[in-house]
């Protein structure tokens, strides 16, 4: 019974997690967008291009530095295509901001940090171990398997496994209703949401 009580309350603190992680990539968007709707669009991308092109990330590839690259073609992308409609000074500052570097590729590098970190805790301890060392503070591949002691082989199949077990937690985040804060709403946003993973399957 205990251990049963145990499991709710861990499964509730890794949803809780999901959910805040979710709102922390939503405020981010809207704040630098201005625009509420636009943001959980751009959001929307990001996961998708995440999930689908997950597999593509290197073995030697922080996974750190390639989301946040994601991130940052995702708003340049969206910038462009509102360009089209809308072309202020203010809108051209910000693109130019996120696509040469500097203080807006810094807020992109922290707030995918930030996302990463608060997910870590919800794997596996030994996943979260080896995501952390390898793909947020950088420790070399042999440093990582001499202080695990076991083969660099090893430790690539460890890192594989990680990183598809951090995948199923982006995938759960991606699923989370930005209005009401939980998995699987019933409200129109949250079946939106849940219609298009059902349509295309594929894409997560």
């Amino acid at each position: 019974m205990a251990d049963d009580r145990d499991g709710e309350s861990s499964d509730s603190a890794v949803r809780a997690v999901i959910v805040e992680i979710h709102q922390d990539l939503l405020r981010f968007l809207t704040r630098r967008l201005g625009n509420a709707d636009e943001a959980a669009d751009v959001l929307h991308d990001f996961y998708v291009k995440v999930l689908t092109r997950f597999g593509d990330v290197r073995e030697t590839e922080k996974l750190r530095a390639w989301m946040r690259r994601v991130l940052e073609t995702t708003l340049i992308d969206h910038y462009r295509a509102q360009g089209k409609k809308r072309q202020s000074e203010s809108d051209y500052r910000i693109e130019e901001s996120v696509r040469l570097g500097g203080e807006g590729r810094d807020d992109l590098d922290f707030i995918v940090c930030m996302c990463l970190y608060k997910l870590l805790p919800t794997l596996k301890a030994d996943y979260a171990d080896v995501l952390w060392r390898a793909d947020l503070i950088g420790e070399s591949r042999e440093s990582i398997a001499a202080g695990l002691g076991i083969t660099e082989s090893n430790l690539r199949v460890r890192l594989h496994r990680a990183r598809q077990a951090l995948r199923q937690r982006l995938e759960e985040t991606c699923r989370t209703c930005p209005i009401h804060g939980y998995l699987d709403c019933d409200c129109a946003h949250g079946s939106i949401v849940r219609a298009e993973i059902m349509e295309n399957p594929t894409e997560l």
